[in-house]
């Protein structure tokens, strides 16, 4: 094997896995049903609180994992992406601006951080230790 080839398939691997983890990552999905202030305040449970990359994500059940995406077209920059297991309520502060969020009972729930607002979408349930 050349020099040329090894580069070649070095090439393909890392382009295949940049693939796979925007795939992984996207915001694919339907929205999220909103939820306003007060009711948000009213819900039951204690809130986790988790700071990452500049803003504050607040679940109040199951587990959280995040990264942080490169900049696509349209994001404003690199932005950071969470997902919950199955969150039920969600507290986003991101840039001064407060966003709540009600995924449905056993819905799992990504929300990324995109030109200063929080976006969040449904997805299928995942298991923590399905990603790195």
């Amino acid at each position: 094997m050349t020099a040329f080839h090894i580069c070649a398939a070095i090439y393909l691997a890392q382009k295949n896995t940049s693939a796979d983890e925007a795939a992984f990552w996207s915001l694919r999905g339907p929205p999220c049903p909103t939820l306003d202030p007060a009711s948000y305040q009213r819900a039951w449970g204690t809130a986790q609180v988790t700071r990452y990359d500049g803003a504050s994500f607040e679940y109040r059940v199951g587990h959280m994992m995040c990264t942080r995406r490169p900049a696509e077209q349209g994001t404003g920059g690199p932005y950071p992406v969470c997902q919950f297991t199955g969150p039920v309520f969600l507290g986003v502060e991101a840039g001064g601006r407060r966003s709540y969020f009600a995924p449905p009972a056993r819905s799992a729930a990504r929300v990324a951080i995109l030109n200063g607002q929080a976006r969040c979408v449904l997805i299928p349930p995942f298991r923590m230790n399905a990603h790195r």
